[in-house]
């Protein structure tokens, strides 16, 4: 058993980035930049008029409060030429026109038989947008390793890049254990359950960016999860297991991942829940085993195949976002040996991050995932922790967070 932060290093250092692959910008939404984009020109590459109004030298304006007016200017009309001494009518977004170096705006201004009155003189530049505001020329936009978002994506094509380098998605693969087992269509027997673990963990891998590209269940038999393990061996970049991961008769799948060759970082872990989580490679594949437990292995899923799912695709940040709170009520009991990962509930009230322990903690419920924001991180041999304490809370679901 190993310390759940060197878990976490072993995982991200046998997880080297997958190759990259250029996308239409259409598509490169959601994934991660396989290299750093740069502006290829200022962006924009002219100055801009801030105001619905009219253009001025300002030099003009101080000198005389009434202007001649020429022809308007309009977004995308193309280069236009200011005549010293004239307002030019210019709409907002519109190019400034050669010459002029400021905008009045139309609600500061009176018309008179052509002119028009300005009410108060402008400085220079004032009511416009400079070229390269956005971007000089060269100028880094976004880094690699970044996420690509809807204002990213906008920020691509405002700049002219509309191919763009991404790492490959990592091909996961999922493959859950157990008898008592059944598909969550059917009506489970007496002594059975649904298969939760495959649906959470296919929709989180899903959520990470990833292809989920085979699913398989396989009993407790040892023939039938070598040839499940195997097929999925074939298929993918990650493969997820969960069940068949303790120490019991039929937890078959550490060795049965051994006798077709794979190599293991870690057997078990220091955190509770989810002690034994592993991480074994073969190849160039990476395999995650996870305990059937749903509580358990959905720790696990988070707080350390998050990392391996993350850092195979590139992205600079790989680890759950970690928020300093207060624990608001209950208490937190530390563990001796191991890493405590606490279910709970987190708000924001006055500033200020407040966390509360959800009531039941069993390992074997689907409920407290559901209901948590994320987990309060005891270290190991922290003592107990009361209301008012300082803690540390692994934020899983930002939806789930509340406030005051």
């Amino acid at each position: 058993m190993i310390a759940f932060e060197e878990a976490q290093r072993r995982v991200v250092a046998a997880c080297a980035v997958l190759e990259a692959e250029t996308v239409p910008l259409r598509e490169a939404v959601g994934r991660v930049l396989a290299a750093p984009v740069r502006a290829r020109a200022d962006l924009v590459p002219f100055a801009r008029s801030a105001m619905d109004g009219f253009a001025v030298i300002a030099a003009d304006v101080a000198r005389s409060a009434e202007l001649p007016v020429r022809d308007a200017v309009f977004a995308g009309s193309g280069a236009a030429a200011h005549e010293p001494g004239t307002a030019t009518p210019i709409a907002t977004g519109a190019a400034i026109p050669a010459g002029a170096d400021a905008v009045v705006r139309i609600e500061d201004v009176a018309r008179n038989n052509g002119s028009v009155v300005v009410g108060a003189p402008v400085a220079a530049g004032e009511h416009v947008f400079p070229p390269g505001e956005d971007a000089r020329a060269g100028d880094l936009i976004l880094a690699a390793g970044r996420r690509i978002g809807a204002a990213d994506a906008g920020l691509l094509a405002a700049a002219g890049h509309v191919d763009v380098a991404v790492t490959r998605r990592p091909r996961v693969a999922v493959v859950t254990t157990g008898d008592e087992i059944v598909d969550p269509r059917l009506e489970p027997g007496h002594g059975r359950i649904r298969n939760s673990n495959a649906v959470t963990i296919a929709a989180t891998a899903a959520a990470w960016g990833c292809d989920v590209v085979l699913q398989l269940h396989a009993a407790d038999d040892a023939a039938k999860l070598r040839d499940a393990l195997a097929a999925s061996l074939h298929a993918c970049d990650l493969l997820i297991t969960s069940g068949g991961a303790s120490v019991g008769e039929r937890d078959l799948v550490k060795a049965t991942l051994k006798e077709i060759g794979c190599t293991f970082a870690f057997e078990s872990v220091a955190l509770r829940p989810a002690k034994p989580t592993a991480f074994a490679t073969r190849g160039n594949v990476r395999v995650a085993v996870l305990p059937g437990n749903p509580s358990s292995a959905f720790v696990a899923l988070h707080e350390i195949v998050r990392l391996a799912a993350l850092s195979l695709a590139g992205a600079s940040d790989v680890r759950l976002p970690r928020v300093a709170a207060t624990l608001a009520t209950g208490h937190v009991h530390g563990k001796a040996e191991r890493t405590y990962a606490c279910y709970a509930a987190l708000r924001c009230a006055s500033g200020a991050w407040e966390a509360t322990p959800l009531e039941n903690q069993c390992s074997a419920l689907t409920r407290t995932a559901s209901d948590a924001a994320g987990f309060i991180v005891v270290p190991p041999g922290s003592g107990d922790y009361a209301p008012g304490d300082a803690v540390y809370v692994d934020v899983v679901d930002w939806t789930r967070v509340g406030s005051a």
